[in-house]
């Protein structure tokens, strides 16, 4: 679900720091909360969004900003392109937060010299699978992987009954139906909720 290119100056770092760096920014490791803190995705859901994500680290031959050529031993810039699936709006925050938080900790610089772009791809414009997934397919897959293993919610959070995140009800989209309250961390998982219980109440 996320293509992660992460572009360094050439030369700066050793293959093995550029895997190291490759292992900071898996799809596991940017989804997931921040400084070891439980998971609010549901392990299933988890698995799923991270099998469909990928790391490259590219080492860049030239390198200018501001019309120069910086000192990349002294002080590197990282360059680092995030492509989402169709929930780019959804997640850039999360995402630059992550990125950012995730280089900052492996350089030991609490700001750390990096651009982030979260690139979101169009409605359609995504495939997997050997053909084009919109988002209610890419929800469908979702949906099936959700183990509902996550741990309860505590006081002031609510699970999504459709992905089986975890998120602050202050923050959830919300659905009133038939008497019942639910929470979504998004409005795609709120709508495709609301037309599965429809759905099942014409049949």
């Amino acid at each position: 679900m996320l293509f992660i290119e992460l572009s360094v100056p050439k030369g700066v770092f050793g293959e093995a720091e550029r895997r190291d760096l490759a292992g900071r920014l898996t799809g596991r490791r940017l989804l997931s909360s921040a400084h070891g803190a439980p998971d609010a995705v549901d392990p299933g859901v988890m698995d799923l969004l991270d099998s469909l994500s990928h790391v490259v680290v590219r080492e860049e031959e030239i390198w200018v900003t501001g019309g120069e050529t910086p000192d990349a031993a002294r002080n590197p810039w990282y360059v680092v392109n995030v492509t989402v699936g169709m929930w780019g709006k959804e997640m850039s925050d999360h995402l630059i937060t992550r990125v950012s938080a995730e280089l900052a900790d492996w350089q030991g610089d609490p700001e750390p010299r990096v651009l982030v772009n979260v690139i979101p791809v169009p409605e359609g414009g995504y495939g997997v699978y050997g053909r084009p997934h919109r988002s209610p397919d890419m929800l469908r897959l979702i949906e099936e992987a959700k183990t509902g293993s996550a741990a309860p919610a505590s006081d002031g959070m609510i699970v999504d009954p459709l992905c089986g995140a975890t998120i602050p009800l202050s923050d959830a989209v919300i659905l009133e139906r038939d008497g019942q309250t639910y929470g979504f961390c998004c409005s795609h998982c709120r709508g495709h909720f609301a037309k599965r219980l429809k759905d099942a109440s014409v049949s």
